[in-house]
């Protein structure tokens, strides 16, 4: 798939105002519509890295002749196997699901993360959904076998 993002470094709590930015910009391109996809790139993992150095995409799905402009990049997101897991509720459990994910259920399938960004795909926003109604599914790349 083909993204626009805009890069977030710092803390998760604090990438709504990356999404603002983004939505802003977006909107005001004309990139916005009904079947465009709001994706997270996940570059690191909050156990291991310090908060201010976090890194986070925040994109949506554009068109393969999309060019990056301003502030916001271009990024093709690869194929390969991924391990889905589906969470409902907000965002700050997200970080459990992961937990689960990485720590409960690759495991015993003998599977292991490959070293690539996490995906986060959010089917609704918070803008116009209760936090308990919040839907997000996650990606963890794996390695091939």
């Amino acid at each position: 798939m083909h993204i626009a993002f805009m890069r977030h470094v710092g803390p998760y709590d604090r990438v709504g105002e990356t999404w603002s930015k983004l939505f802003a910009l977006a909107g005001s391109r004309g990139l916005l519509g009904p079947h465009t996809k709001a994706f997270g790139v996940v570059h690191d993992d909050p156990e291991v890295t310090a908060p201010e150095h976090i890194r986070y995409d925040a994109g949506m799905t554009v068109s393969k002749d999309f060019e990056p402009c301003g502030e916001l990049g271009v990024q093709d997101i690869g194929g390969g196997e991924y391990a889905m897991a589906g969470h409902r509720g907000p965002y700050t459990g997200l970080g459990e699901a992961y937990a689960k994910l990485c720590g409960e259920l690759l495991p015993p399938a003998g599977r292991e993360p490959r070293s690539a960004p996490a995906l986060e795909i959010y089917y609704n926003s918070p803008r116009d959904t209760p936090p308990e109604d919040l839907f997000t599914e996650i990606y963890i790349p794996l390695e091939q076998r």
